[in-house]
């Protein structure tokens, strides 16, 4: 059979059809590249994906990991029970100090450094906590209780006579003046505290 106008060897007709090989091409198109072949031109970075634009101040994802957790009031400095036993040392410590130069002040301040350490002992127990400087608060707060009672005590029981020789004293303008309010008023001190006759000239500054 002779060959028809337009057939091939094969005998299919190919004048006026499209090469078959060129069917996938799209006219007006670029070429496509195959599928996972993406120049890298035209993708975006993949390590860039987890980056939060505009925010450098924000890490990556996956970097730094949140903080452990820690107890409340870990990093907050001491806890009120230990603030309480440092308050109590220098309440008894201050009471201490007064007392030498004015009683009646480091009285009161003995009576406030007992009671802070007290409760700083009770609450470093039911806390199971340590209260640091309680104890040495308590101890001298109740030194300078013990020594400011005495002190007023005795200027209770000896106020006519102290009394009685600081106006005495306040009345003198001069030196004879005072040594005659002191000859005056020593031997009564003397005599009420059962002292030794001539304690008082030795002893007499403090009053």
């Amino acid at each position: 059979m002779s060959e028809q106008p337009g057939q091939g060897e094969s005998g299919v007709g190919t004048s006026g059809r499209p090469d078959l090989s060129k069917r996938d091409e799209i006219p007006g198109r670029p070429e496509i590249p195959e599928s996972g072949a993406a120049p890298d031109a035209d993708r975006p970075d993949l390590s860039k994906r987890n980056e939060t634009p505009g925010r450098a101040d924000l890490p990556e994802r996956g970097g730094n990991q949140p903080p452990p957790w820690r107890p409340p009031g870990h990093d907050q400095g001491p806890r009120p029970v230990e603030r309480l036993g440092w308050r109590a040392l220098w309440l008894g410590a201050g009471a201490i100090l007064i007392t030498l130069f004015f009683f009646p002040v480091g009285l009161i301040l003995g009576v406030a450094a007992i009671v802070v350490a007290i409760r700083a002992r009770r609450s470093a127990r039911r806390q199971h906590a340590v209260a640091p400087g309680a104890i040495a608060g308590l101890v001298l707060g109740g030194i300078a209780l013990a020594f400011s009672t005495f002190s007023l005590a005795l200027t209770v029981f000896l106020w006519p006579e102290l009394s009685g020789y600081q106006t005495c004293v306040g009345k003198a303008n001069t030196s004879t003046d005072e040594k005659a309010c002191r000859d005056d008023y020593y031997p009564k001190i003397e005599k009420k505290l059962n002292l030794p006759e001539g304690s008082m000239s030795k002893y007499g500054d403090l009053f």
